[in-house]
């Protein structure tokens, strides 16, 4: 019985070393499993770490560009609008200008046509105190050849004259 004892004990040995064996195979393979997982995951996290910052550079060179873009056209647009009034107060200066120029016109205009009825006022006055001297002379002369004589002095002949 102490030969079946031993003999137990050994077939339980060898079965336990057995088992070790096959535990630390499998410990080993499992710890070659991880190691190399481990690697792949760094790995493709180096690989998404190296991703992201691309990406993050390309995304803040856009937004730089953007600004920029923005920058100059909000420039070009103050430029505009400062152009614009500049235009507009060109525009209504040449405008007044204009207008008070057209007043002194006008206002020369009225000069001109008030002085242009005083002379035909003063004209049509001398014509009739003319008229008048001449009836009154022809009146007192009592014939028409006074009157002959003042037409051929404003050289407009006589009727019989062709």
């Amino acid at each position: 019985s102490l030969q079946m004892q031993l003999a137990e004990r050994h077939e339980i040995t060898v079965k336990t070393l057995e088992s070790k064996r096959e535990l630390q195979e499998r410990v080993t393979d499992l710890q070659k499993d991880f190691e190399r997982e481990r690697k792949e995951t760094f790995g493709i996290t180096q690989d998404m770490t190296r991703q992201y910052k691309s990406m993050q550079e390309e995304l803040l060179n856009r937004v730089n560009t953007l600004e920029n873009t923005n920058t100059e056209l909000r420039d070009q647009l103050e430029l505009a609008r400062v152009n614009f009034e500049e235009m507009k107060h060109d525009k209504d200066r040449i405008i007044a200008a204009k207008n008070l120029e057209i007043q002194e016109l006008k206002a020369k205009m009225e000069e001109m046509a008030q002085e242009f009825g005083d002379m035909l006022k003063e004209t049509l006055d001398k014509m009739r105190e003319r008229i008048e001297i001449t009836n009154t002379s022809f009146e007192n002369d009592g014939g028409s050849l006074p009157m002959m004589r003042r037409l051929e002095e404003f050289n407009l002949g006589s009727p019989t004259k062709s």
